[in-house]
């Protein structure tokens, strides 16, 4: 074959680049680019760019917000790309990359900033950076991880759960906390009826900046774990619901526009504890445990090749030979 002629025994002509669909793509790559982001402007807090008009703790809060925006490319891709009936295994691994960096390596340097900064305390961090490091590296290696089972285990089918607490809502933790104790930023609605807020994030900043770097050594340990975690997509939002369904969706809607750092916060914590408090629950009680989810759960059984027999019609014959012969 010649490096530009065509393809060896035929007459197409080689093409010098791999063709691929447009659009799902794009909305993938639009995931990439708010990791990048998100990273960029974490890495800029400590020297604000003047053209953008933006200090220390605005660059964390934008950089935090862009995490969910990568959230919403990831949530668009997959549904674009069956509108457009364009699903394909290069998508879903280009999506697992992409997802690595925004939601793996971005809130990492977003919490390792926000550590060297302290936000104008001016009080050293209690841990040193060779502690740091090893805690936050956990947290990115047991993303990648997470995805690259996922991959595998999507080969067997869609299930309306999860194994392992999803690297998005790992990274909507982190985003989440980090966002709700970021002082000294304006960004709350116009609709604002709590006012303690700024007590509340002056009072939380301390407790949560100490334990940042252990919360996401427990989310990597989650991430990577066997605990069942519902797929919000498919438990919430498809099919037919009730009418209190519906207003419960417009009261969280209008409660996410009056305060949406709380909301982030709430949502995103209480769908990790929400998977550890049921999996206790399932070990102590397993009848408790959804009958589909324990259907999924159970091993596919591999077509037996041709001419060979299957596992089940080979075992009696098996067990008849090891039989002892009758006296």
């Amino acid at each position: 074959m010649r490096r530009f002629g065509r393809l060896r025994g035929t007459d197409k002509p080689r093409r010098l680049l791999m063709g691929v669909h447009p659009v799902p793509t794009m909305v993938t790559l639009g995931n990439l680019l708010c990791g990048l982001g998100s990273i960029m402007l974490a890495m800029r807090a400590s020297h604000p760019p003047s053209d953008l008009n933006l200090d220390a703790a605005a660059c964390l809060y934008w950089s935090s917000l862009l995490i969910f925006a990568a959230m919403l490319f990831d949530v668009m891709d997959g549904k674009v790309a069956r509108w457009t009936k364009s699903t394909s295994k290069f998508g879903m691994e280009m999506d697992s990359l992409c997802d690595v960096v925004s939601f793996g390596v971005a809130p990492a340097v977003l919490v390792k900033v926000m550590i060297d900064l302290q936000l104008g305390t001016g009080t050293p961090y209690w841990l040193k950076d060779r502690f740091i490091f090893p805690l936050l590296g956990v947290y990115v290696c047991c993303a990648a991880l997470r995805l690259a089972r996922y991959n595998v285990e999507s080969d067997s089918g869609h299930r309306d759960f999860f194994f392992g607490m999803p690297s998005p809502g790992a990274a909507g933790c982190v985003a989440s906390l980090t966002m709700l104790i970021i002082p000294g930023v304006s960004h709350r609605g116009p609709i604002d009826l709590l006012q303690p807020m700024e007590q509340f994030r002056a009072a939380a900043f301390h407790p949560l900046m100490v334990s940042l770097p252990f919360i996401m050594l427990g989310l990597g340990v989650l991430m990577v774990s066997r605990v069942l975690y519902a797929h919000v997509g498919d438990r919430f939002l498809r099919g037919r619901k009730s009418f209190m369904h519906l207003l419960m969706l417009g009261l969280i809607l209008v409660l996410f526009v009056m305060q949406h750092e709380i909301v982030f916060a709430l949502a995103f914590n209480g769908y990790m504890l929400l998977g550890l408090v049921n999996e206790i629950r399932y070990q102590f009680i397993p009848s408790h445990r959804p009958a589909q989810w324990l259907q999924s759960m159970e091993p596919a059984v591999p077509a037996p090749e041709p001419g060979k027999p299957s596992a089940s019609a080979s075992r009696p014959a098996l067990e008849a030979v090891k039989e002892p012969p009758a006296p």
